[in-house]
């Protein structure tokens, strides 16, 4: 076996999205250590342009038969090593493919799910990586798979890229946001539960300007629940008379985004990376709410992605999510400084570099294994 390897990533999509950024992130990391990577996924986006600028190279087909057989035919006579998909969906064209080239494969789990579709699946790959420890359990039992199967990994951020100190004054400039207005961000995707959070923020909002009345709130992100968000959006502008909170759409300057805000709501990818910025962060997101980020509960944080995974005991009502508002924006240096301090642990231990060292190391335990069956 070569140090050098030829790795296919799979993925649904390759647009915006915490999965799409891990994926372009991981391609990106694995070329720069010498590796060959072909990114297979249904369509394009932003970061599978971004992988392919780096050198990735890209192959979009569905995900139905058709589409497995053109994959098929067209890596079979290539020197392929081994298959990584990202999630279920993703593993259902990359297991079959990598039965079909006799070649090992390896499946990241990026969320939770539930047992009964969990006990149906039937492609798991013999380890299996997870982004947080409450995936782990989510997929750990009777149902499930045994605890030695899993290793646990984490989103690495590249802190050269997500800084504090971007210049983010023409982007409040195009939101409206005056210099002097204290601006909470919503970075997301707006679907089922992770679009709970706006519309918490559009419902606390009017209870924060109570006693910061400058307050603005920027929602940041795509999904079908855009529509409602924007319609809860404009009857609070209408009611205050002006414009106090901007339903945004997606974005791809995401450092730049996240230096806009004095405080940030979030979770998973988006947390991490405002997080890695030095911008106070609030972890809230489809398993529920986990409240500010400090050093001291950022392991904590870290083990349920966020609010992205496991399962957190309640919602904040409006009069709570507000308090919790309040207390970053009311001394913003000091609440700055707080996240800077997690900014360090995360740029100490949780690097992109560190993590695609761990990815590697899986494939290659794998490779080591699969040899004999080669």
């Amino acid at each position: 076996m070569s140090d050098a390897l030829t790795i296919v990533q799979v993925a649904g999509r390759l647009g915006i999205g915490g999965v799409e950024t891990h994926v372009s992130a991981l391609a990106r990391g694995l070329l720069q250590r010498g590796h060959r990577v072909v990114l297979i996924a249904q369509d394009s986006g932003a970061y599978g342009e971004e992988a392919q600028a780096a050198g990735a190279e890209l192959l979009i087909v569905p995900f139905n038969r058709n589409g497995l057989q053109e994959a098929i035919t067209r890596l079979g006579s290539q020197d392929i090593d081994l298959i990584h998909s990202h999630n279920y969906r993703a593993t259902r064209f990359g297991a079959p493919l990598a039965r079909a080239l006799s070649r090992p494969y390896v499946m990241t789990v990026h969320g939770p799910r539930p047992w009964w579709k969990r006990a149906f699946f039937r492609d798991w790959s013999d380890t299996v990586l997870t982004v947080s420890v409450a995936d782990r359990d989510n997929i750990v039992g009777p149902l499930g798979l045994s605890a030695d199967r899993i290793v646990v990994g984490f989103l690495g951020i590249d802190t050269d890229r997500f800084k504090p100190g971007l210049d983010a004054t023409s982007l409040r400039a195009e939101w409206s946001v005056p210099d002097d207005s204290p601006l909470i961000l919503n970075v997301t995707r707006f679907t089922h539960r992770k679009a709970r959070p706006a519309l918490a923020l559009i419902e606390a909002l009017p209870i924060v300007r109570q006693r910061l009345p400058g307050v603005r709130l920027v929602l940041v992100g795509e999904g079908d629940e855009v529509d409602r968000i924007s319609g809860q959006a404009d009857r609070l502008n209408r009611s205050h008379g002006e414009q106090v909170v901007v339903v945004a759409g997606p974005r791809t300057d995401i450092p730049v985004v996240m230096n806009a805000g004095d405080a940030v709501v979030a979770t998973a990818t988006t947390a991490i990376e405002s997080l890695a910025c030095g911008t106070p962060t609030i972890a809230y997101g489809r398993t529920g709410y986990f409240g500010t980020v400090t050093p001291a509960n950022f392991e904590e944080a870290r083990a349920v992605c966020f609010a992205d995974h496991g399962n957190l005991p309640f919602d904040p009502t409006p009069e709570e999510l507000a308090d919790d508002l309040i207390a970053l924006l009311v001394d913003p240096a000091a609440s700055r400084r707080v996240a800077e301090e997690v900014r360090s642990v995360i740029a100490e231990k949780y690097s992109v570099e560190d993590m695609v060292e761990q990815i590697e190391s899986v494939y290659k335990q794998l490779l080591i294994r699969a040899r004999p069956a080669r």
